[in-house]
């Protein structure tokens, strides 16, 4: 990796309709590129098998993903699968047989638009919901409640407000039983003595379904492949497609964007801020050289203005790469604004359960201040944090707009967000990337000044005062 001209991973926008297959070739090809800028500690892999450290955990990149780049249906049903994939494994072989693997025949596939004619899906969707509502045995229905079957999931109050804490109150309803079963052109009820069955159908209406609360973003084809196959099997073949595309997405758009936020260890106030100083030490570096050219003083005090010039291009350069300078000399970095309030609502339930539980407080500050060994314990979905909804498979509409750490975050001082709340950068592989990007810049910096002083030592001297 050079250190002369390291470049953060470029910043890579969300297509504006449905990823096809002319973007998960793109995303592909990013992502072999983004592996010789992105050090092996922070791959892909590594993120989501728990082995980084904050700010580079998997609970950060899903905070990412929902508050910046608010796109986290993709991650959210990337672990879902992986998780099902391992579920799946363990049943008996007799279990397995009555979910074979899925090979897709294109030409029972049925065609999916959104231009659908109103008439013909709602006469798919009565249809439906007659065979669904007779003749079968309702102890064992196809599409459960969410609420009644898994007691994360969302609730719904009067109105349409959910009982997650944090989240939009009008997320958007599910998709009702006649409604999936209408988009995926279902003539006849899925197999419910198949393996995970229900889940299957809860995934259906949570990220496949038109209008689902966590809807991925995926081509009208690609769709209709997998809510076709999902009829006939739970087998993990028949959500191929589906995945296909998270996690070209997850590998090719929003890891490298993740790392290229991540390695920026100020929030933009901040980094604002010390551009402004940047700027303000190259002007005084020009201002001293000047008044010392016209000046009677010998030409070598001039090399006083190579500092300033030395101070400044080394902070711009690294300000433009999200580094503010002056934390990085202890390798700290700014608290998020969602990870203030949530320490702040840690140290105070912590007061009010007892002010001597010193243990209880460092195993809490752990996350943010890395003095606690047993941090990287747990697994998917093991966070034990109240707000971490995010981490459950099944969920509300991913929103923050009724977020309180968003009011009172807009609301503080310009000054307060500039000398915000700062902590320890815990993971090595970043704070190392971080080490090279400002060794980087200082020695362009060294490059820049040389020649800098050398002309303005060069100049005869002025003789005015």
């Amino acid at each position: 990796m050079s250190i002369l001209f390291y470049r953060r991973p470029d910043y890579l926008n969300k297509p504006n309709g449905p990823i096809n297959p002319s973007d998960c070739d793109l995303y592909v090809e990013r992502a072999k590129k983004s592996e010789r800028i992105i050090p092996e500690g922070l791959s892909f892999e590594d993120i989501i098998n728990k082995k980084t450290l904050p700010p580079c955990q998997l609970s950060d990149f899903m905070d990412y993903l929902i508050y910046v780049e608010h796109n986290a249906e993709n991650l959210q049903f990337f672990l879902w699968y992986k998780d099902y994939c391992k579920r799946f494994d363990t049943l008996s072989e007799k279990d397995k047989a009555l979910s074979p693997p899925w090979i897709p025949d294109t030409t029972e596939i049925p065609e999916l638009t959104r231009d659908e004619k109103e008439k013909k899906w709602k006469s798919n969707r009565d249809a439906m919901a007659k065979i669904m509502d007779s003749g079968y045995d309702k102890k064992s229905p196809t599409f459960s409640s969410d609420s009644e079957t898994d007691p994360s999931s969302p609730t719904l109050k009067k109105g349409g407000e959910s009982s997650y804490p944090g989240c939009a109150s009008g997320y958007g309803s599910i998709p009702t039983n006649a409604e999936v079963a209408a988009q995926a052109g279902l003539k006849w009820q899925p197999f419910t003595v198949q393996p995970f069955r229900e889940e299957i159908n809860r995934i259906m209406r949570h990220y496949l379904a038109f209008t689902a609360p966590r809807e991925l973003n995926l081509c009208h084809k690609d769709r209709a492949l997998c809510l076709h196959a999902l009829q006939h099997t739970t087998h993990p073949t028949a959500l191929l497609p589906a995945i296909k595309i998270a996690e070209a997405a997850l590998r090719g758009q929003s890891h490298p964007n993740f790392i290229r936020w991540s390695i920026c260890n100020g929030n933009r106030p901040r980094v604002f801020f010390v551009r402004t100083m940047g700027v303000s030490n190259i002007l005084l570096g020009f201002l001293i050289a000047i008044l010392l050219t016209l000046s009677k003083l010998g030409r070598w005090w001039r090399i006083f203005a190579a500092i300033e010039w030395f101070l400044g291009i080394s902070t711009m350069i690294c300000a433009y790469k999200g580094l503010c300078i002056l934390m990085h000399f202890n390798h700290g970095r700014n608290l998020r604004p969602w990870e203030q309030e949530e320490l702040d609502a840690e140290l105070g339930e912590l007061e009010k359960r007892s002010s001597s539980s010193t243990a209880g407080r460092e195993t809490q500050m752990s996350r943010r201040t890395g003095h606690y060994e047993d941090s990287m314990k747990g697994g998917y979905g093991d966070e034990n944090n109240s707000h971490k909804f995010s981490m459950n498979a099944f969920g509300p509409k991913n929103s923050f707009e009724s977020a309180s750490w968003r009011s009172r975050y807009e609301k503080k001082p310009i000054l307060r967000k500039i000398f915000d709340k700062s902590v320890w950068t815990q993971d090595e592989t970043l704070r190392i990337l971080q080490d090279r990007i400002v060794l980087g810049a200082n020695i362009w910096a060294l490059i820049i000044t040389i020649p800098l002083a050398a002309f303005f030592i060069a100049l005869p001297k002025g003789n005015f005062y």
